[in-house]
């Protein structure tokens, strides 16, 4: 037997609750309905296309070099160049048009594409890095590793042979096979 959902959770019961519950809107026949941020998000800036994302913000991006919004707000000094701009854009002065752009864009791709220098500090850290390492790789050579034991000596290793040789006189397996003990030398 099941309660209700008003029995079962009491306190999602009431209609202020729930709404402060649900967090996105619902799809309507399979498209999402969109959403309008109003313009204090947007900060009184104009609002041009889609963007990107389909957010009211601005962004460079150098694969989609088209913003939601423009960069500045519209003020006195551009808005009579915007009247201009709807008309033939030859009235238009190199000065004029280069405001309006400056105006919609934060930088030219120019700019955009331009080095800033950033890779000095990545190469940086990363030469401090491989310092520290050095030196954290010293000091645990010099005062934690024990000295090597004797045995990755070469002549301990060829006594080792040696040895390996004299007991193993006869076996047809291992090094005593590649080894000719009537001229004392190994074989070719």
């Amino acid at each position: 037997m099941s309660l209700s959902r008003s029995l079962a959770l009491p306190r999602l019961a009431t209609a202020s609750i729930r709404r402060h519950i649900q967090t996105s809107s619902s799809l309507q026949s399979g498209h999402h309905v969109e959403h309008w941020w109003g313009p204090e998000k947007a900060a009184g800036r104009e609002v041009v296309g889609f963007g990107a994302t389909g957010d009211e913000t601005y962004q460079d991006r150098l694969d989609y070099w088209y913003p939601a919004l423009r960069f500045r707000k519209e003020d006195d000094v551009i808005s009579p160049i915007r009247k201009k701009e709807a008309g033939d854009w030859k009235n238009l002065s190199a000065e004029e048009k280069k405001l309006l752009y400056r105006y919609s864009y934060r930088q030219t791709l120019a700019e955009f594409e331009a080095p800033s220098g950033y890779w000095k500090v990545i190469a940086s850290t990363v030469c401090f890095v491989l310092g520290l390492a050095t030196c954290y790789t010293i000091f645990l050579k010099q005062y934690v590793y024990p000295e090597l034991p004797p045995t990755f000596d070469n002549e301990y290793k060829e006594a080792q042979v040696e040895r390996m040789l004299v007991l193993e006189k006869g076996n047809f397996l291992g090094p005593a096979r590649y080894y000719d003990y009537e001229n004392n030398r190994w074989k070719k």
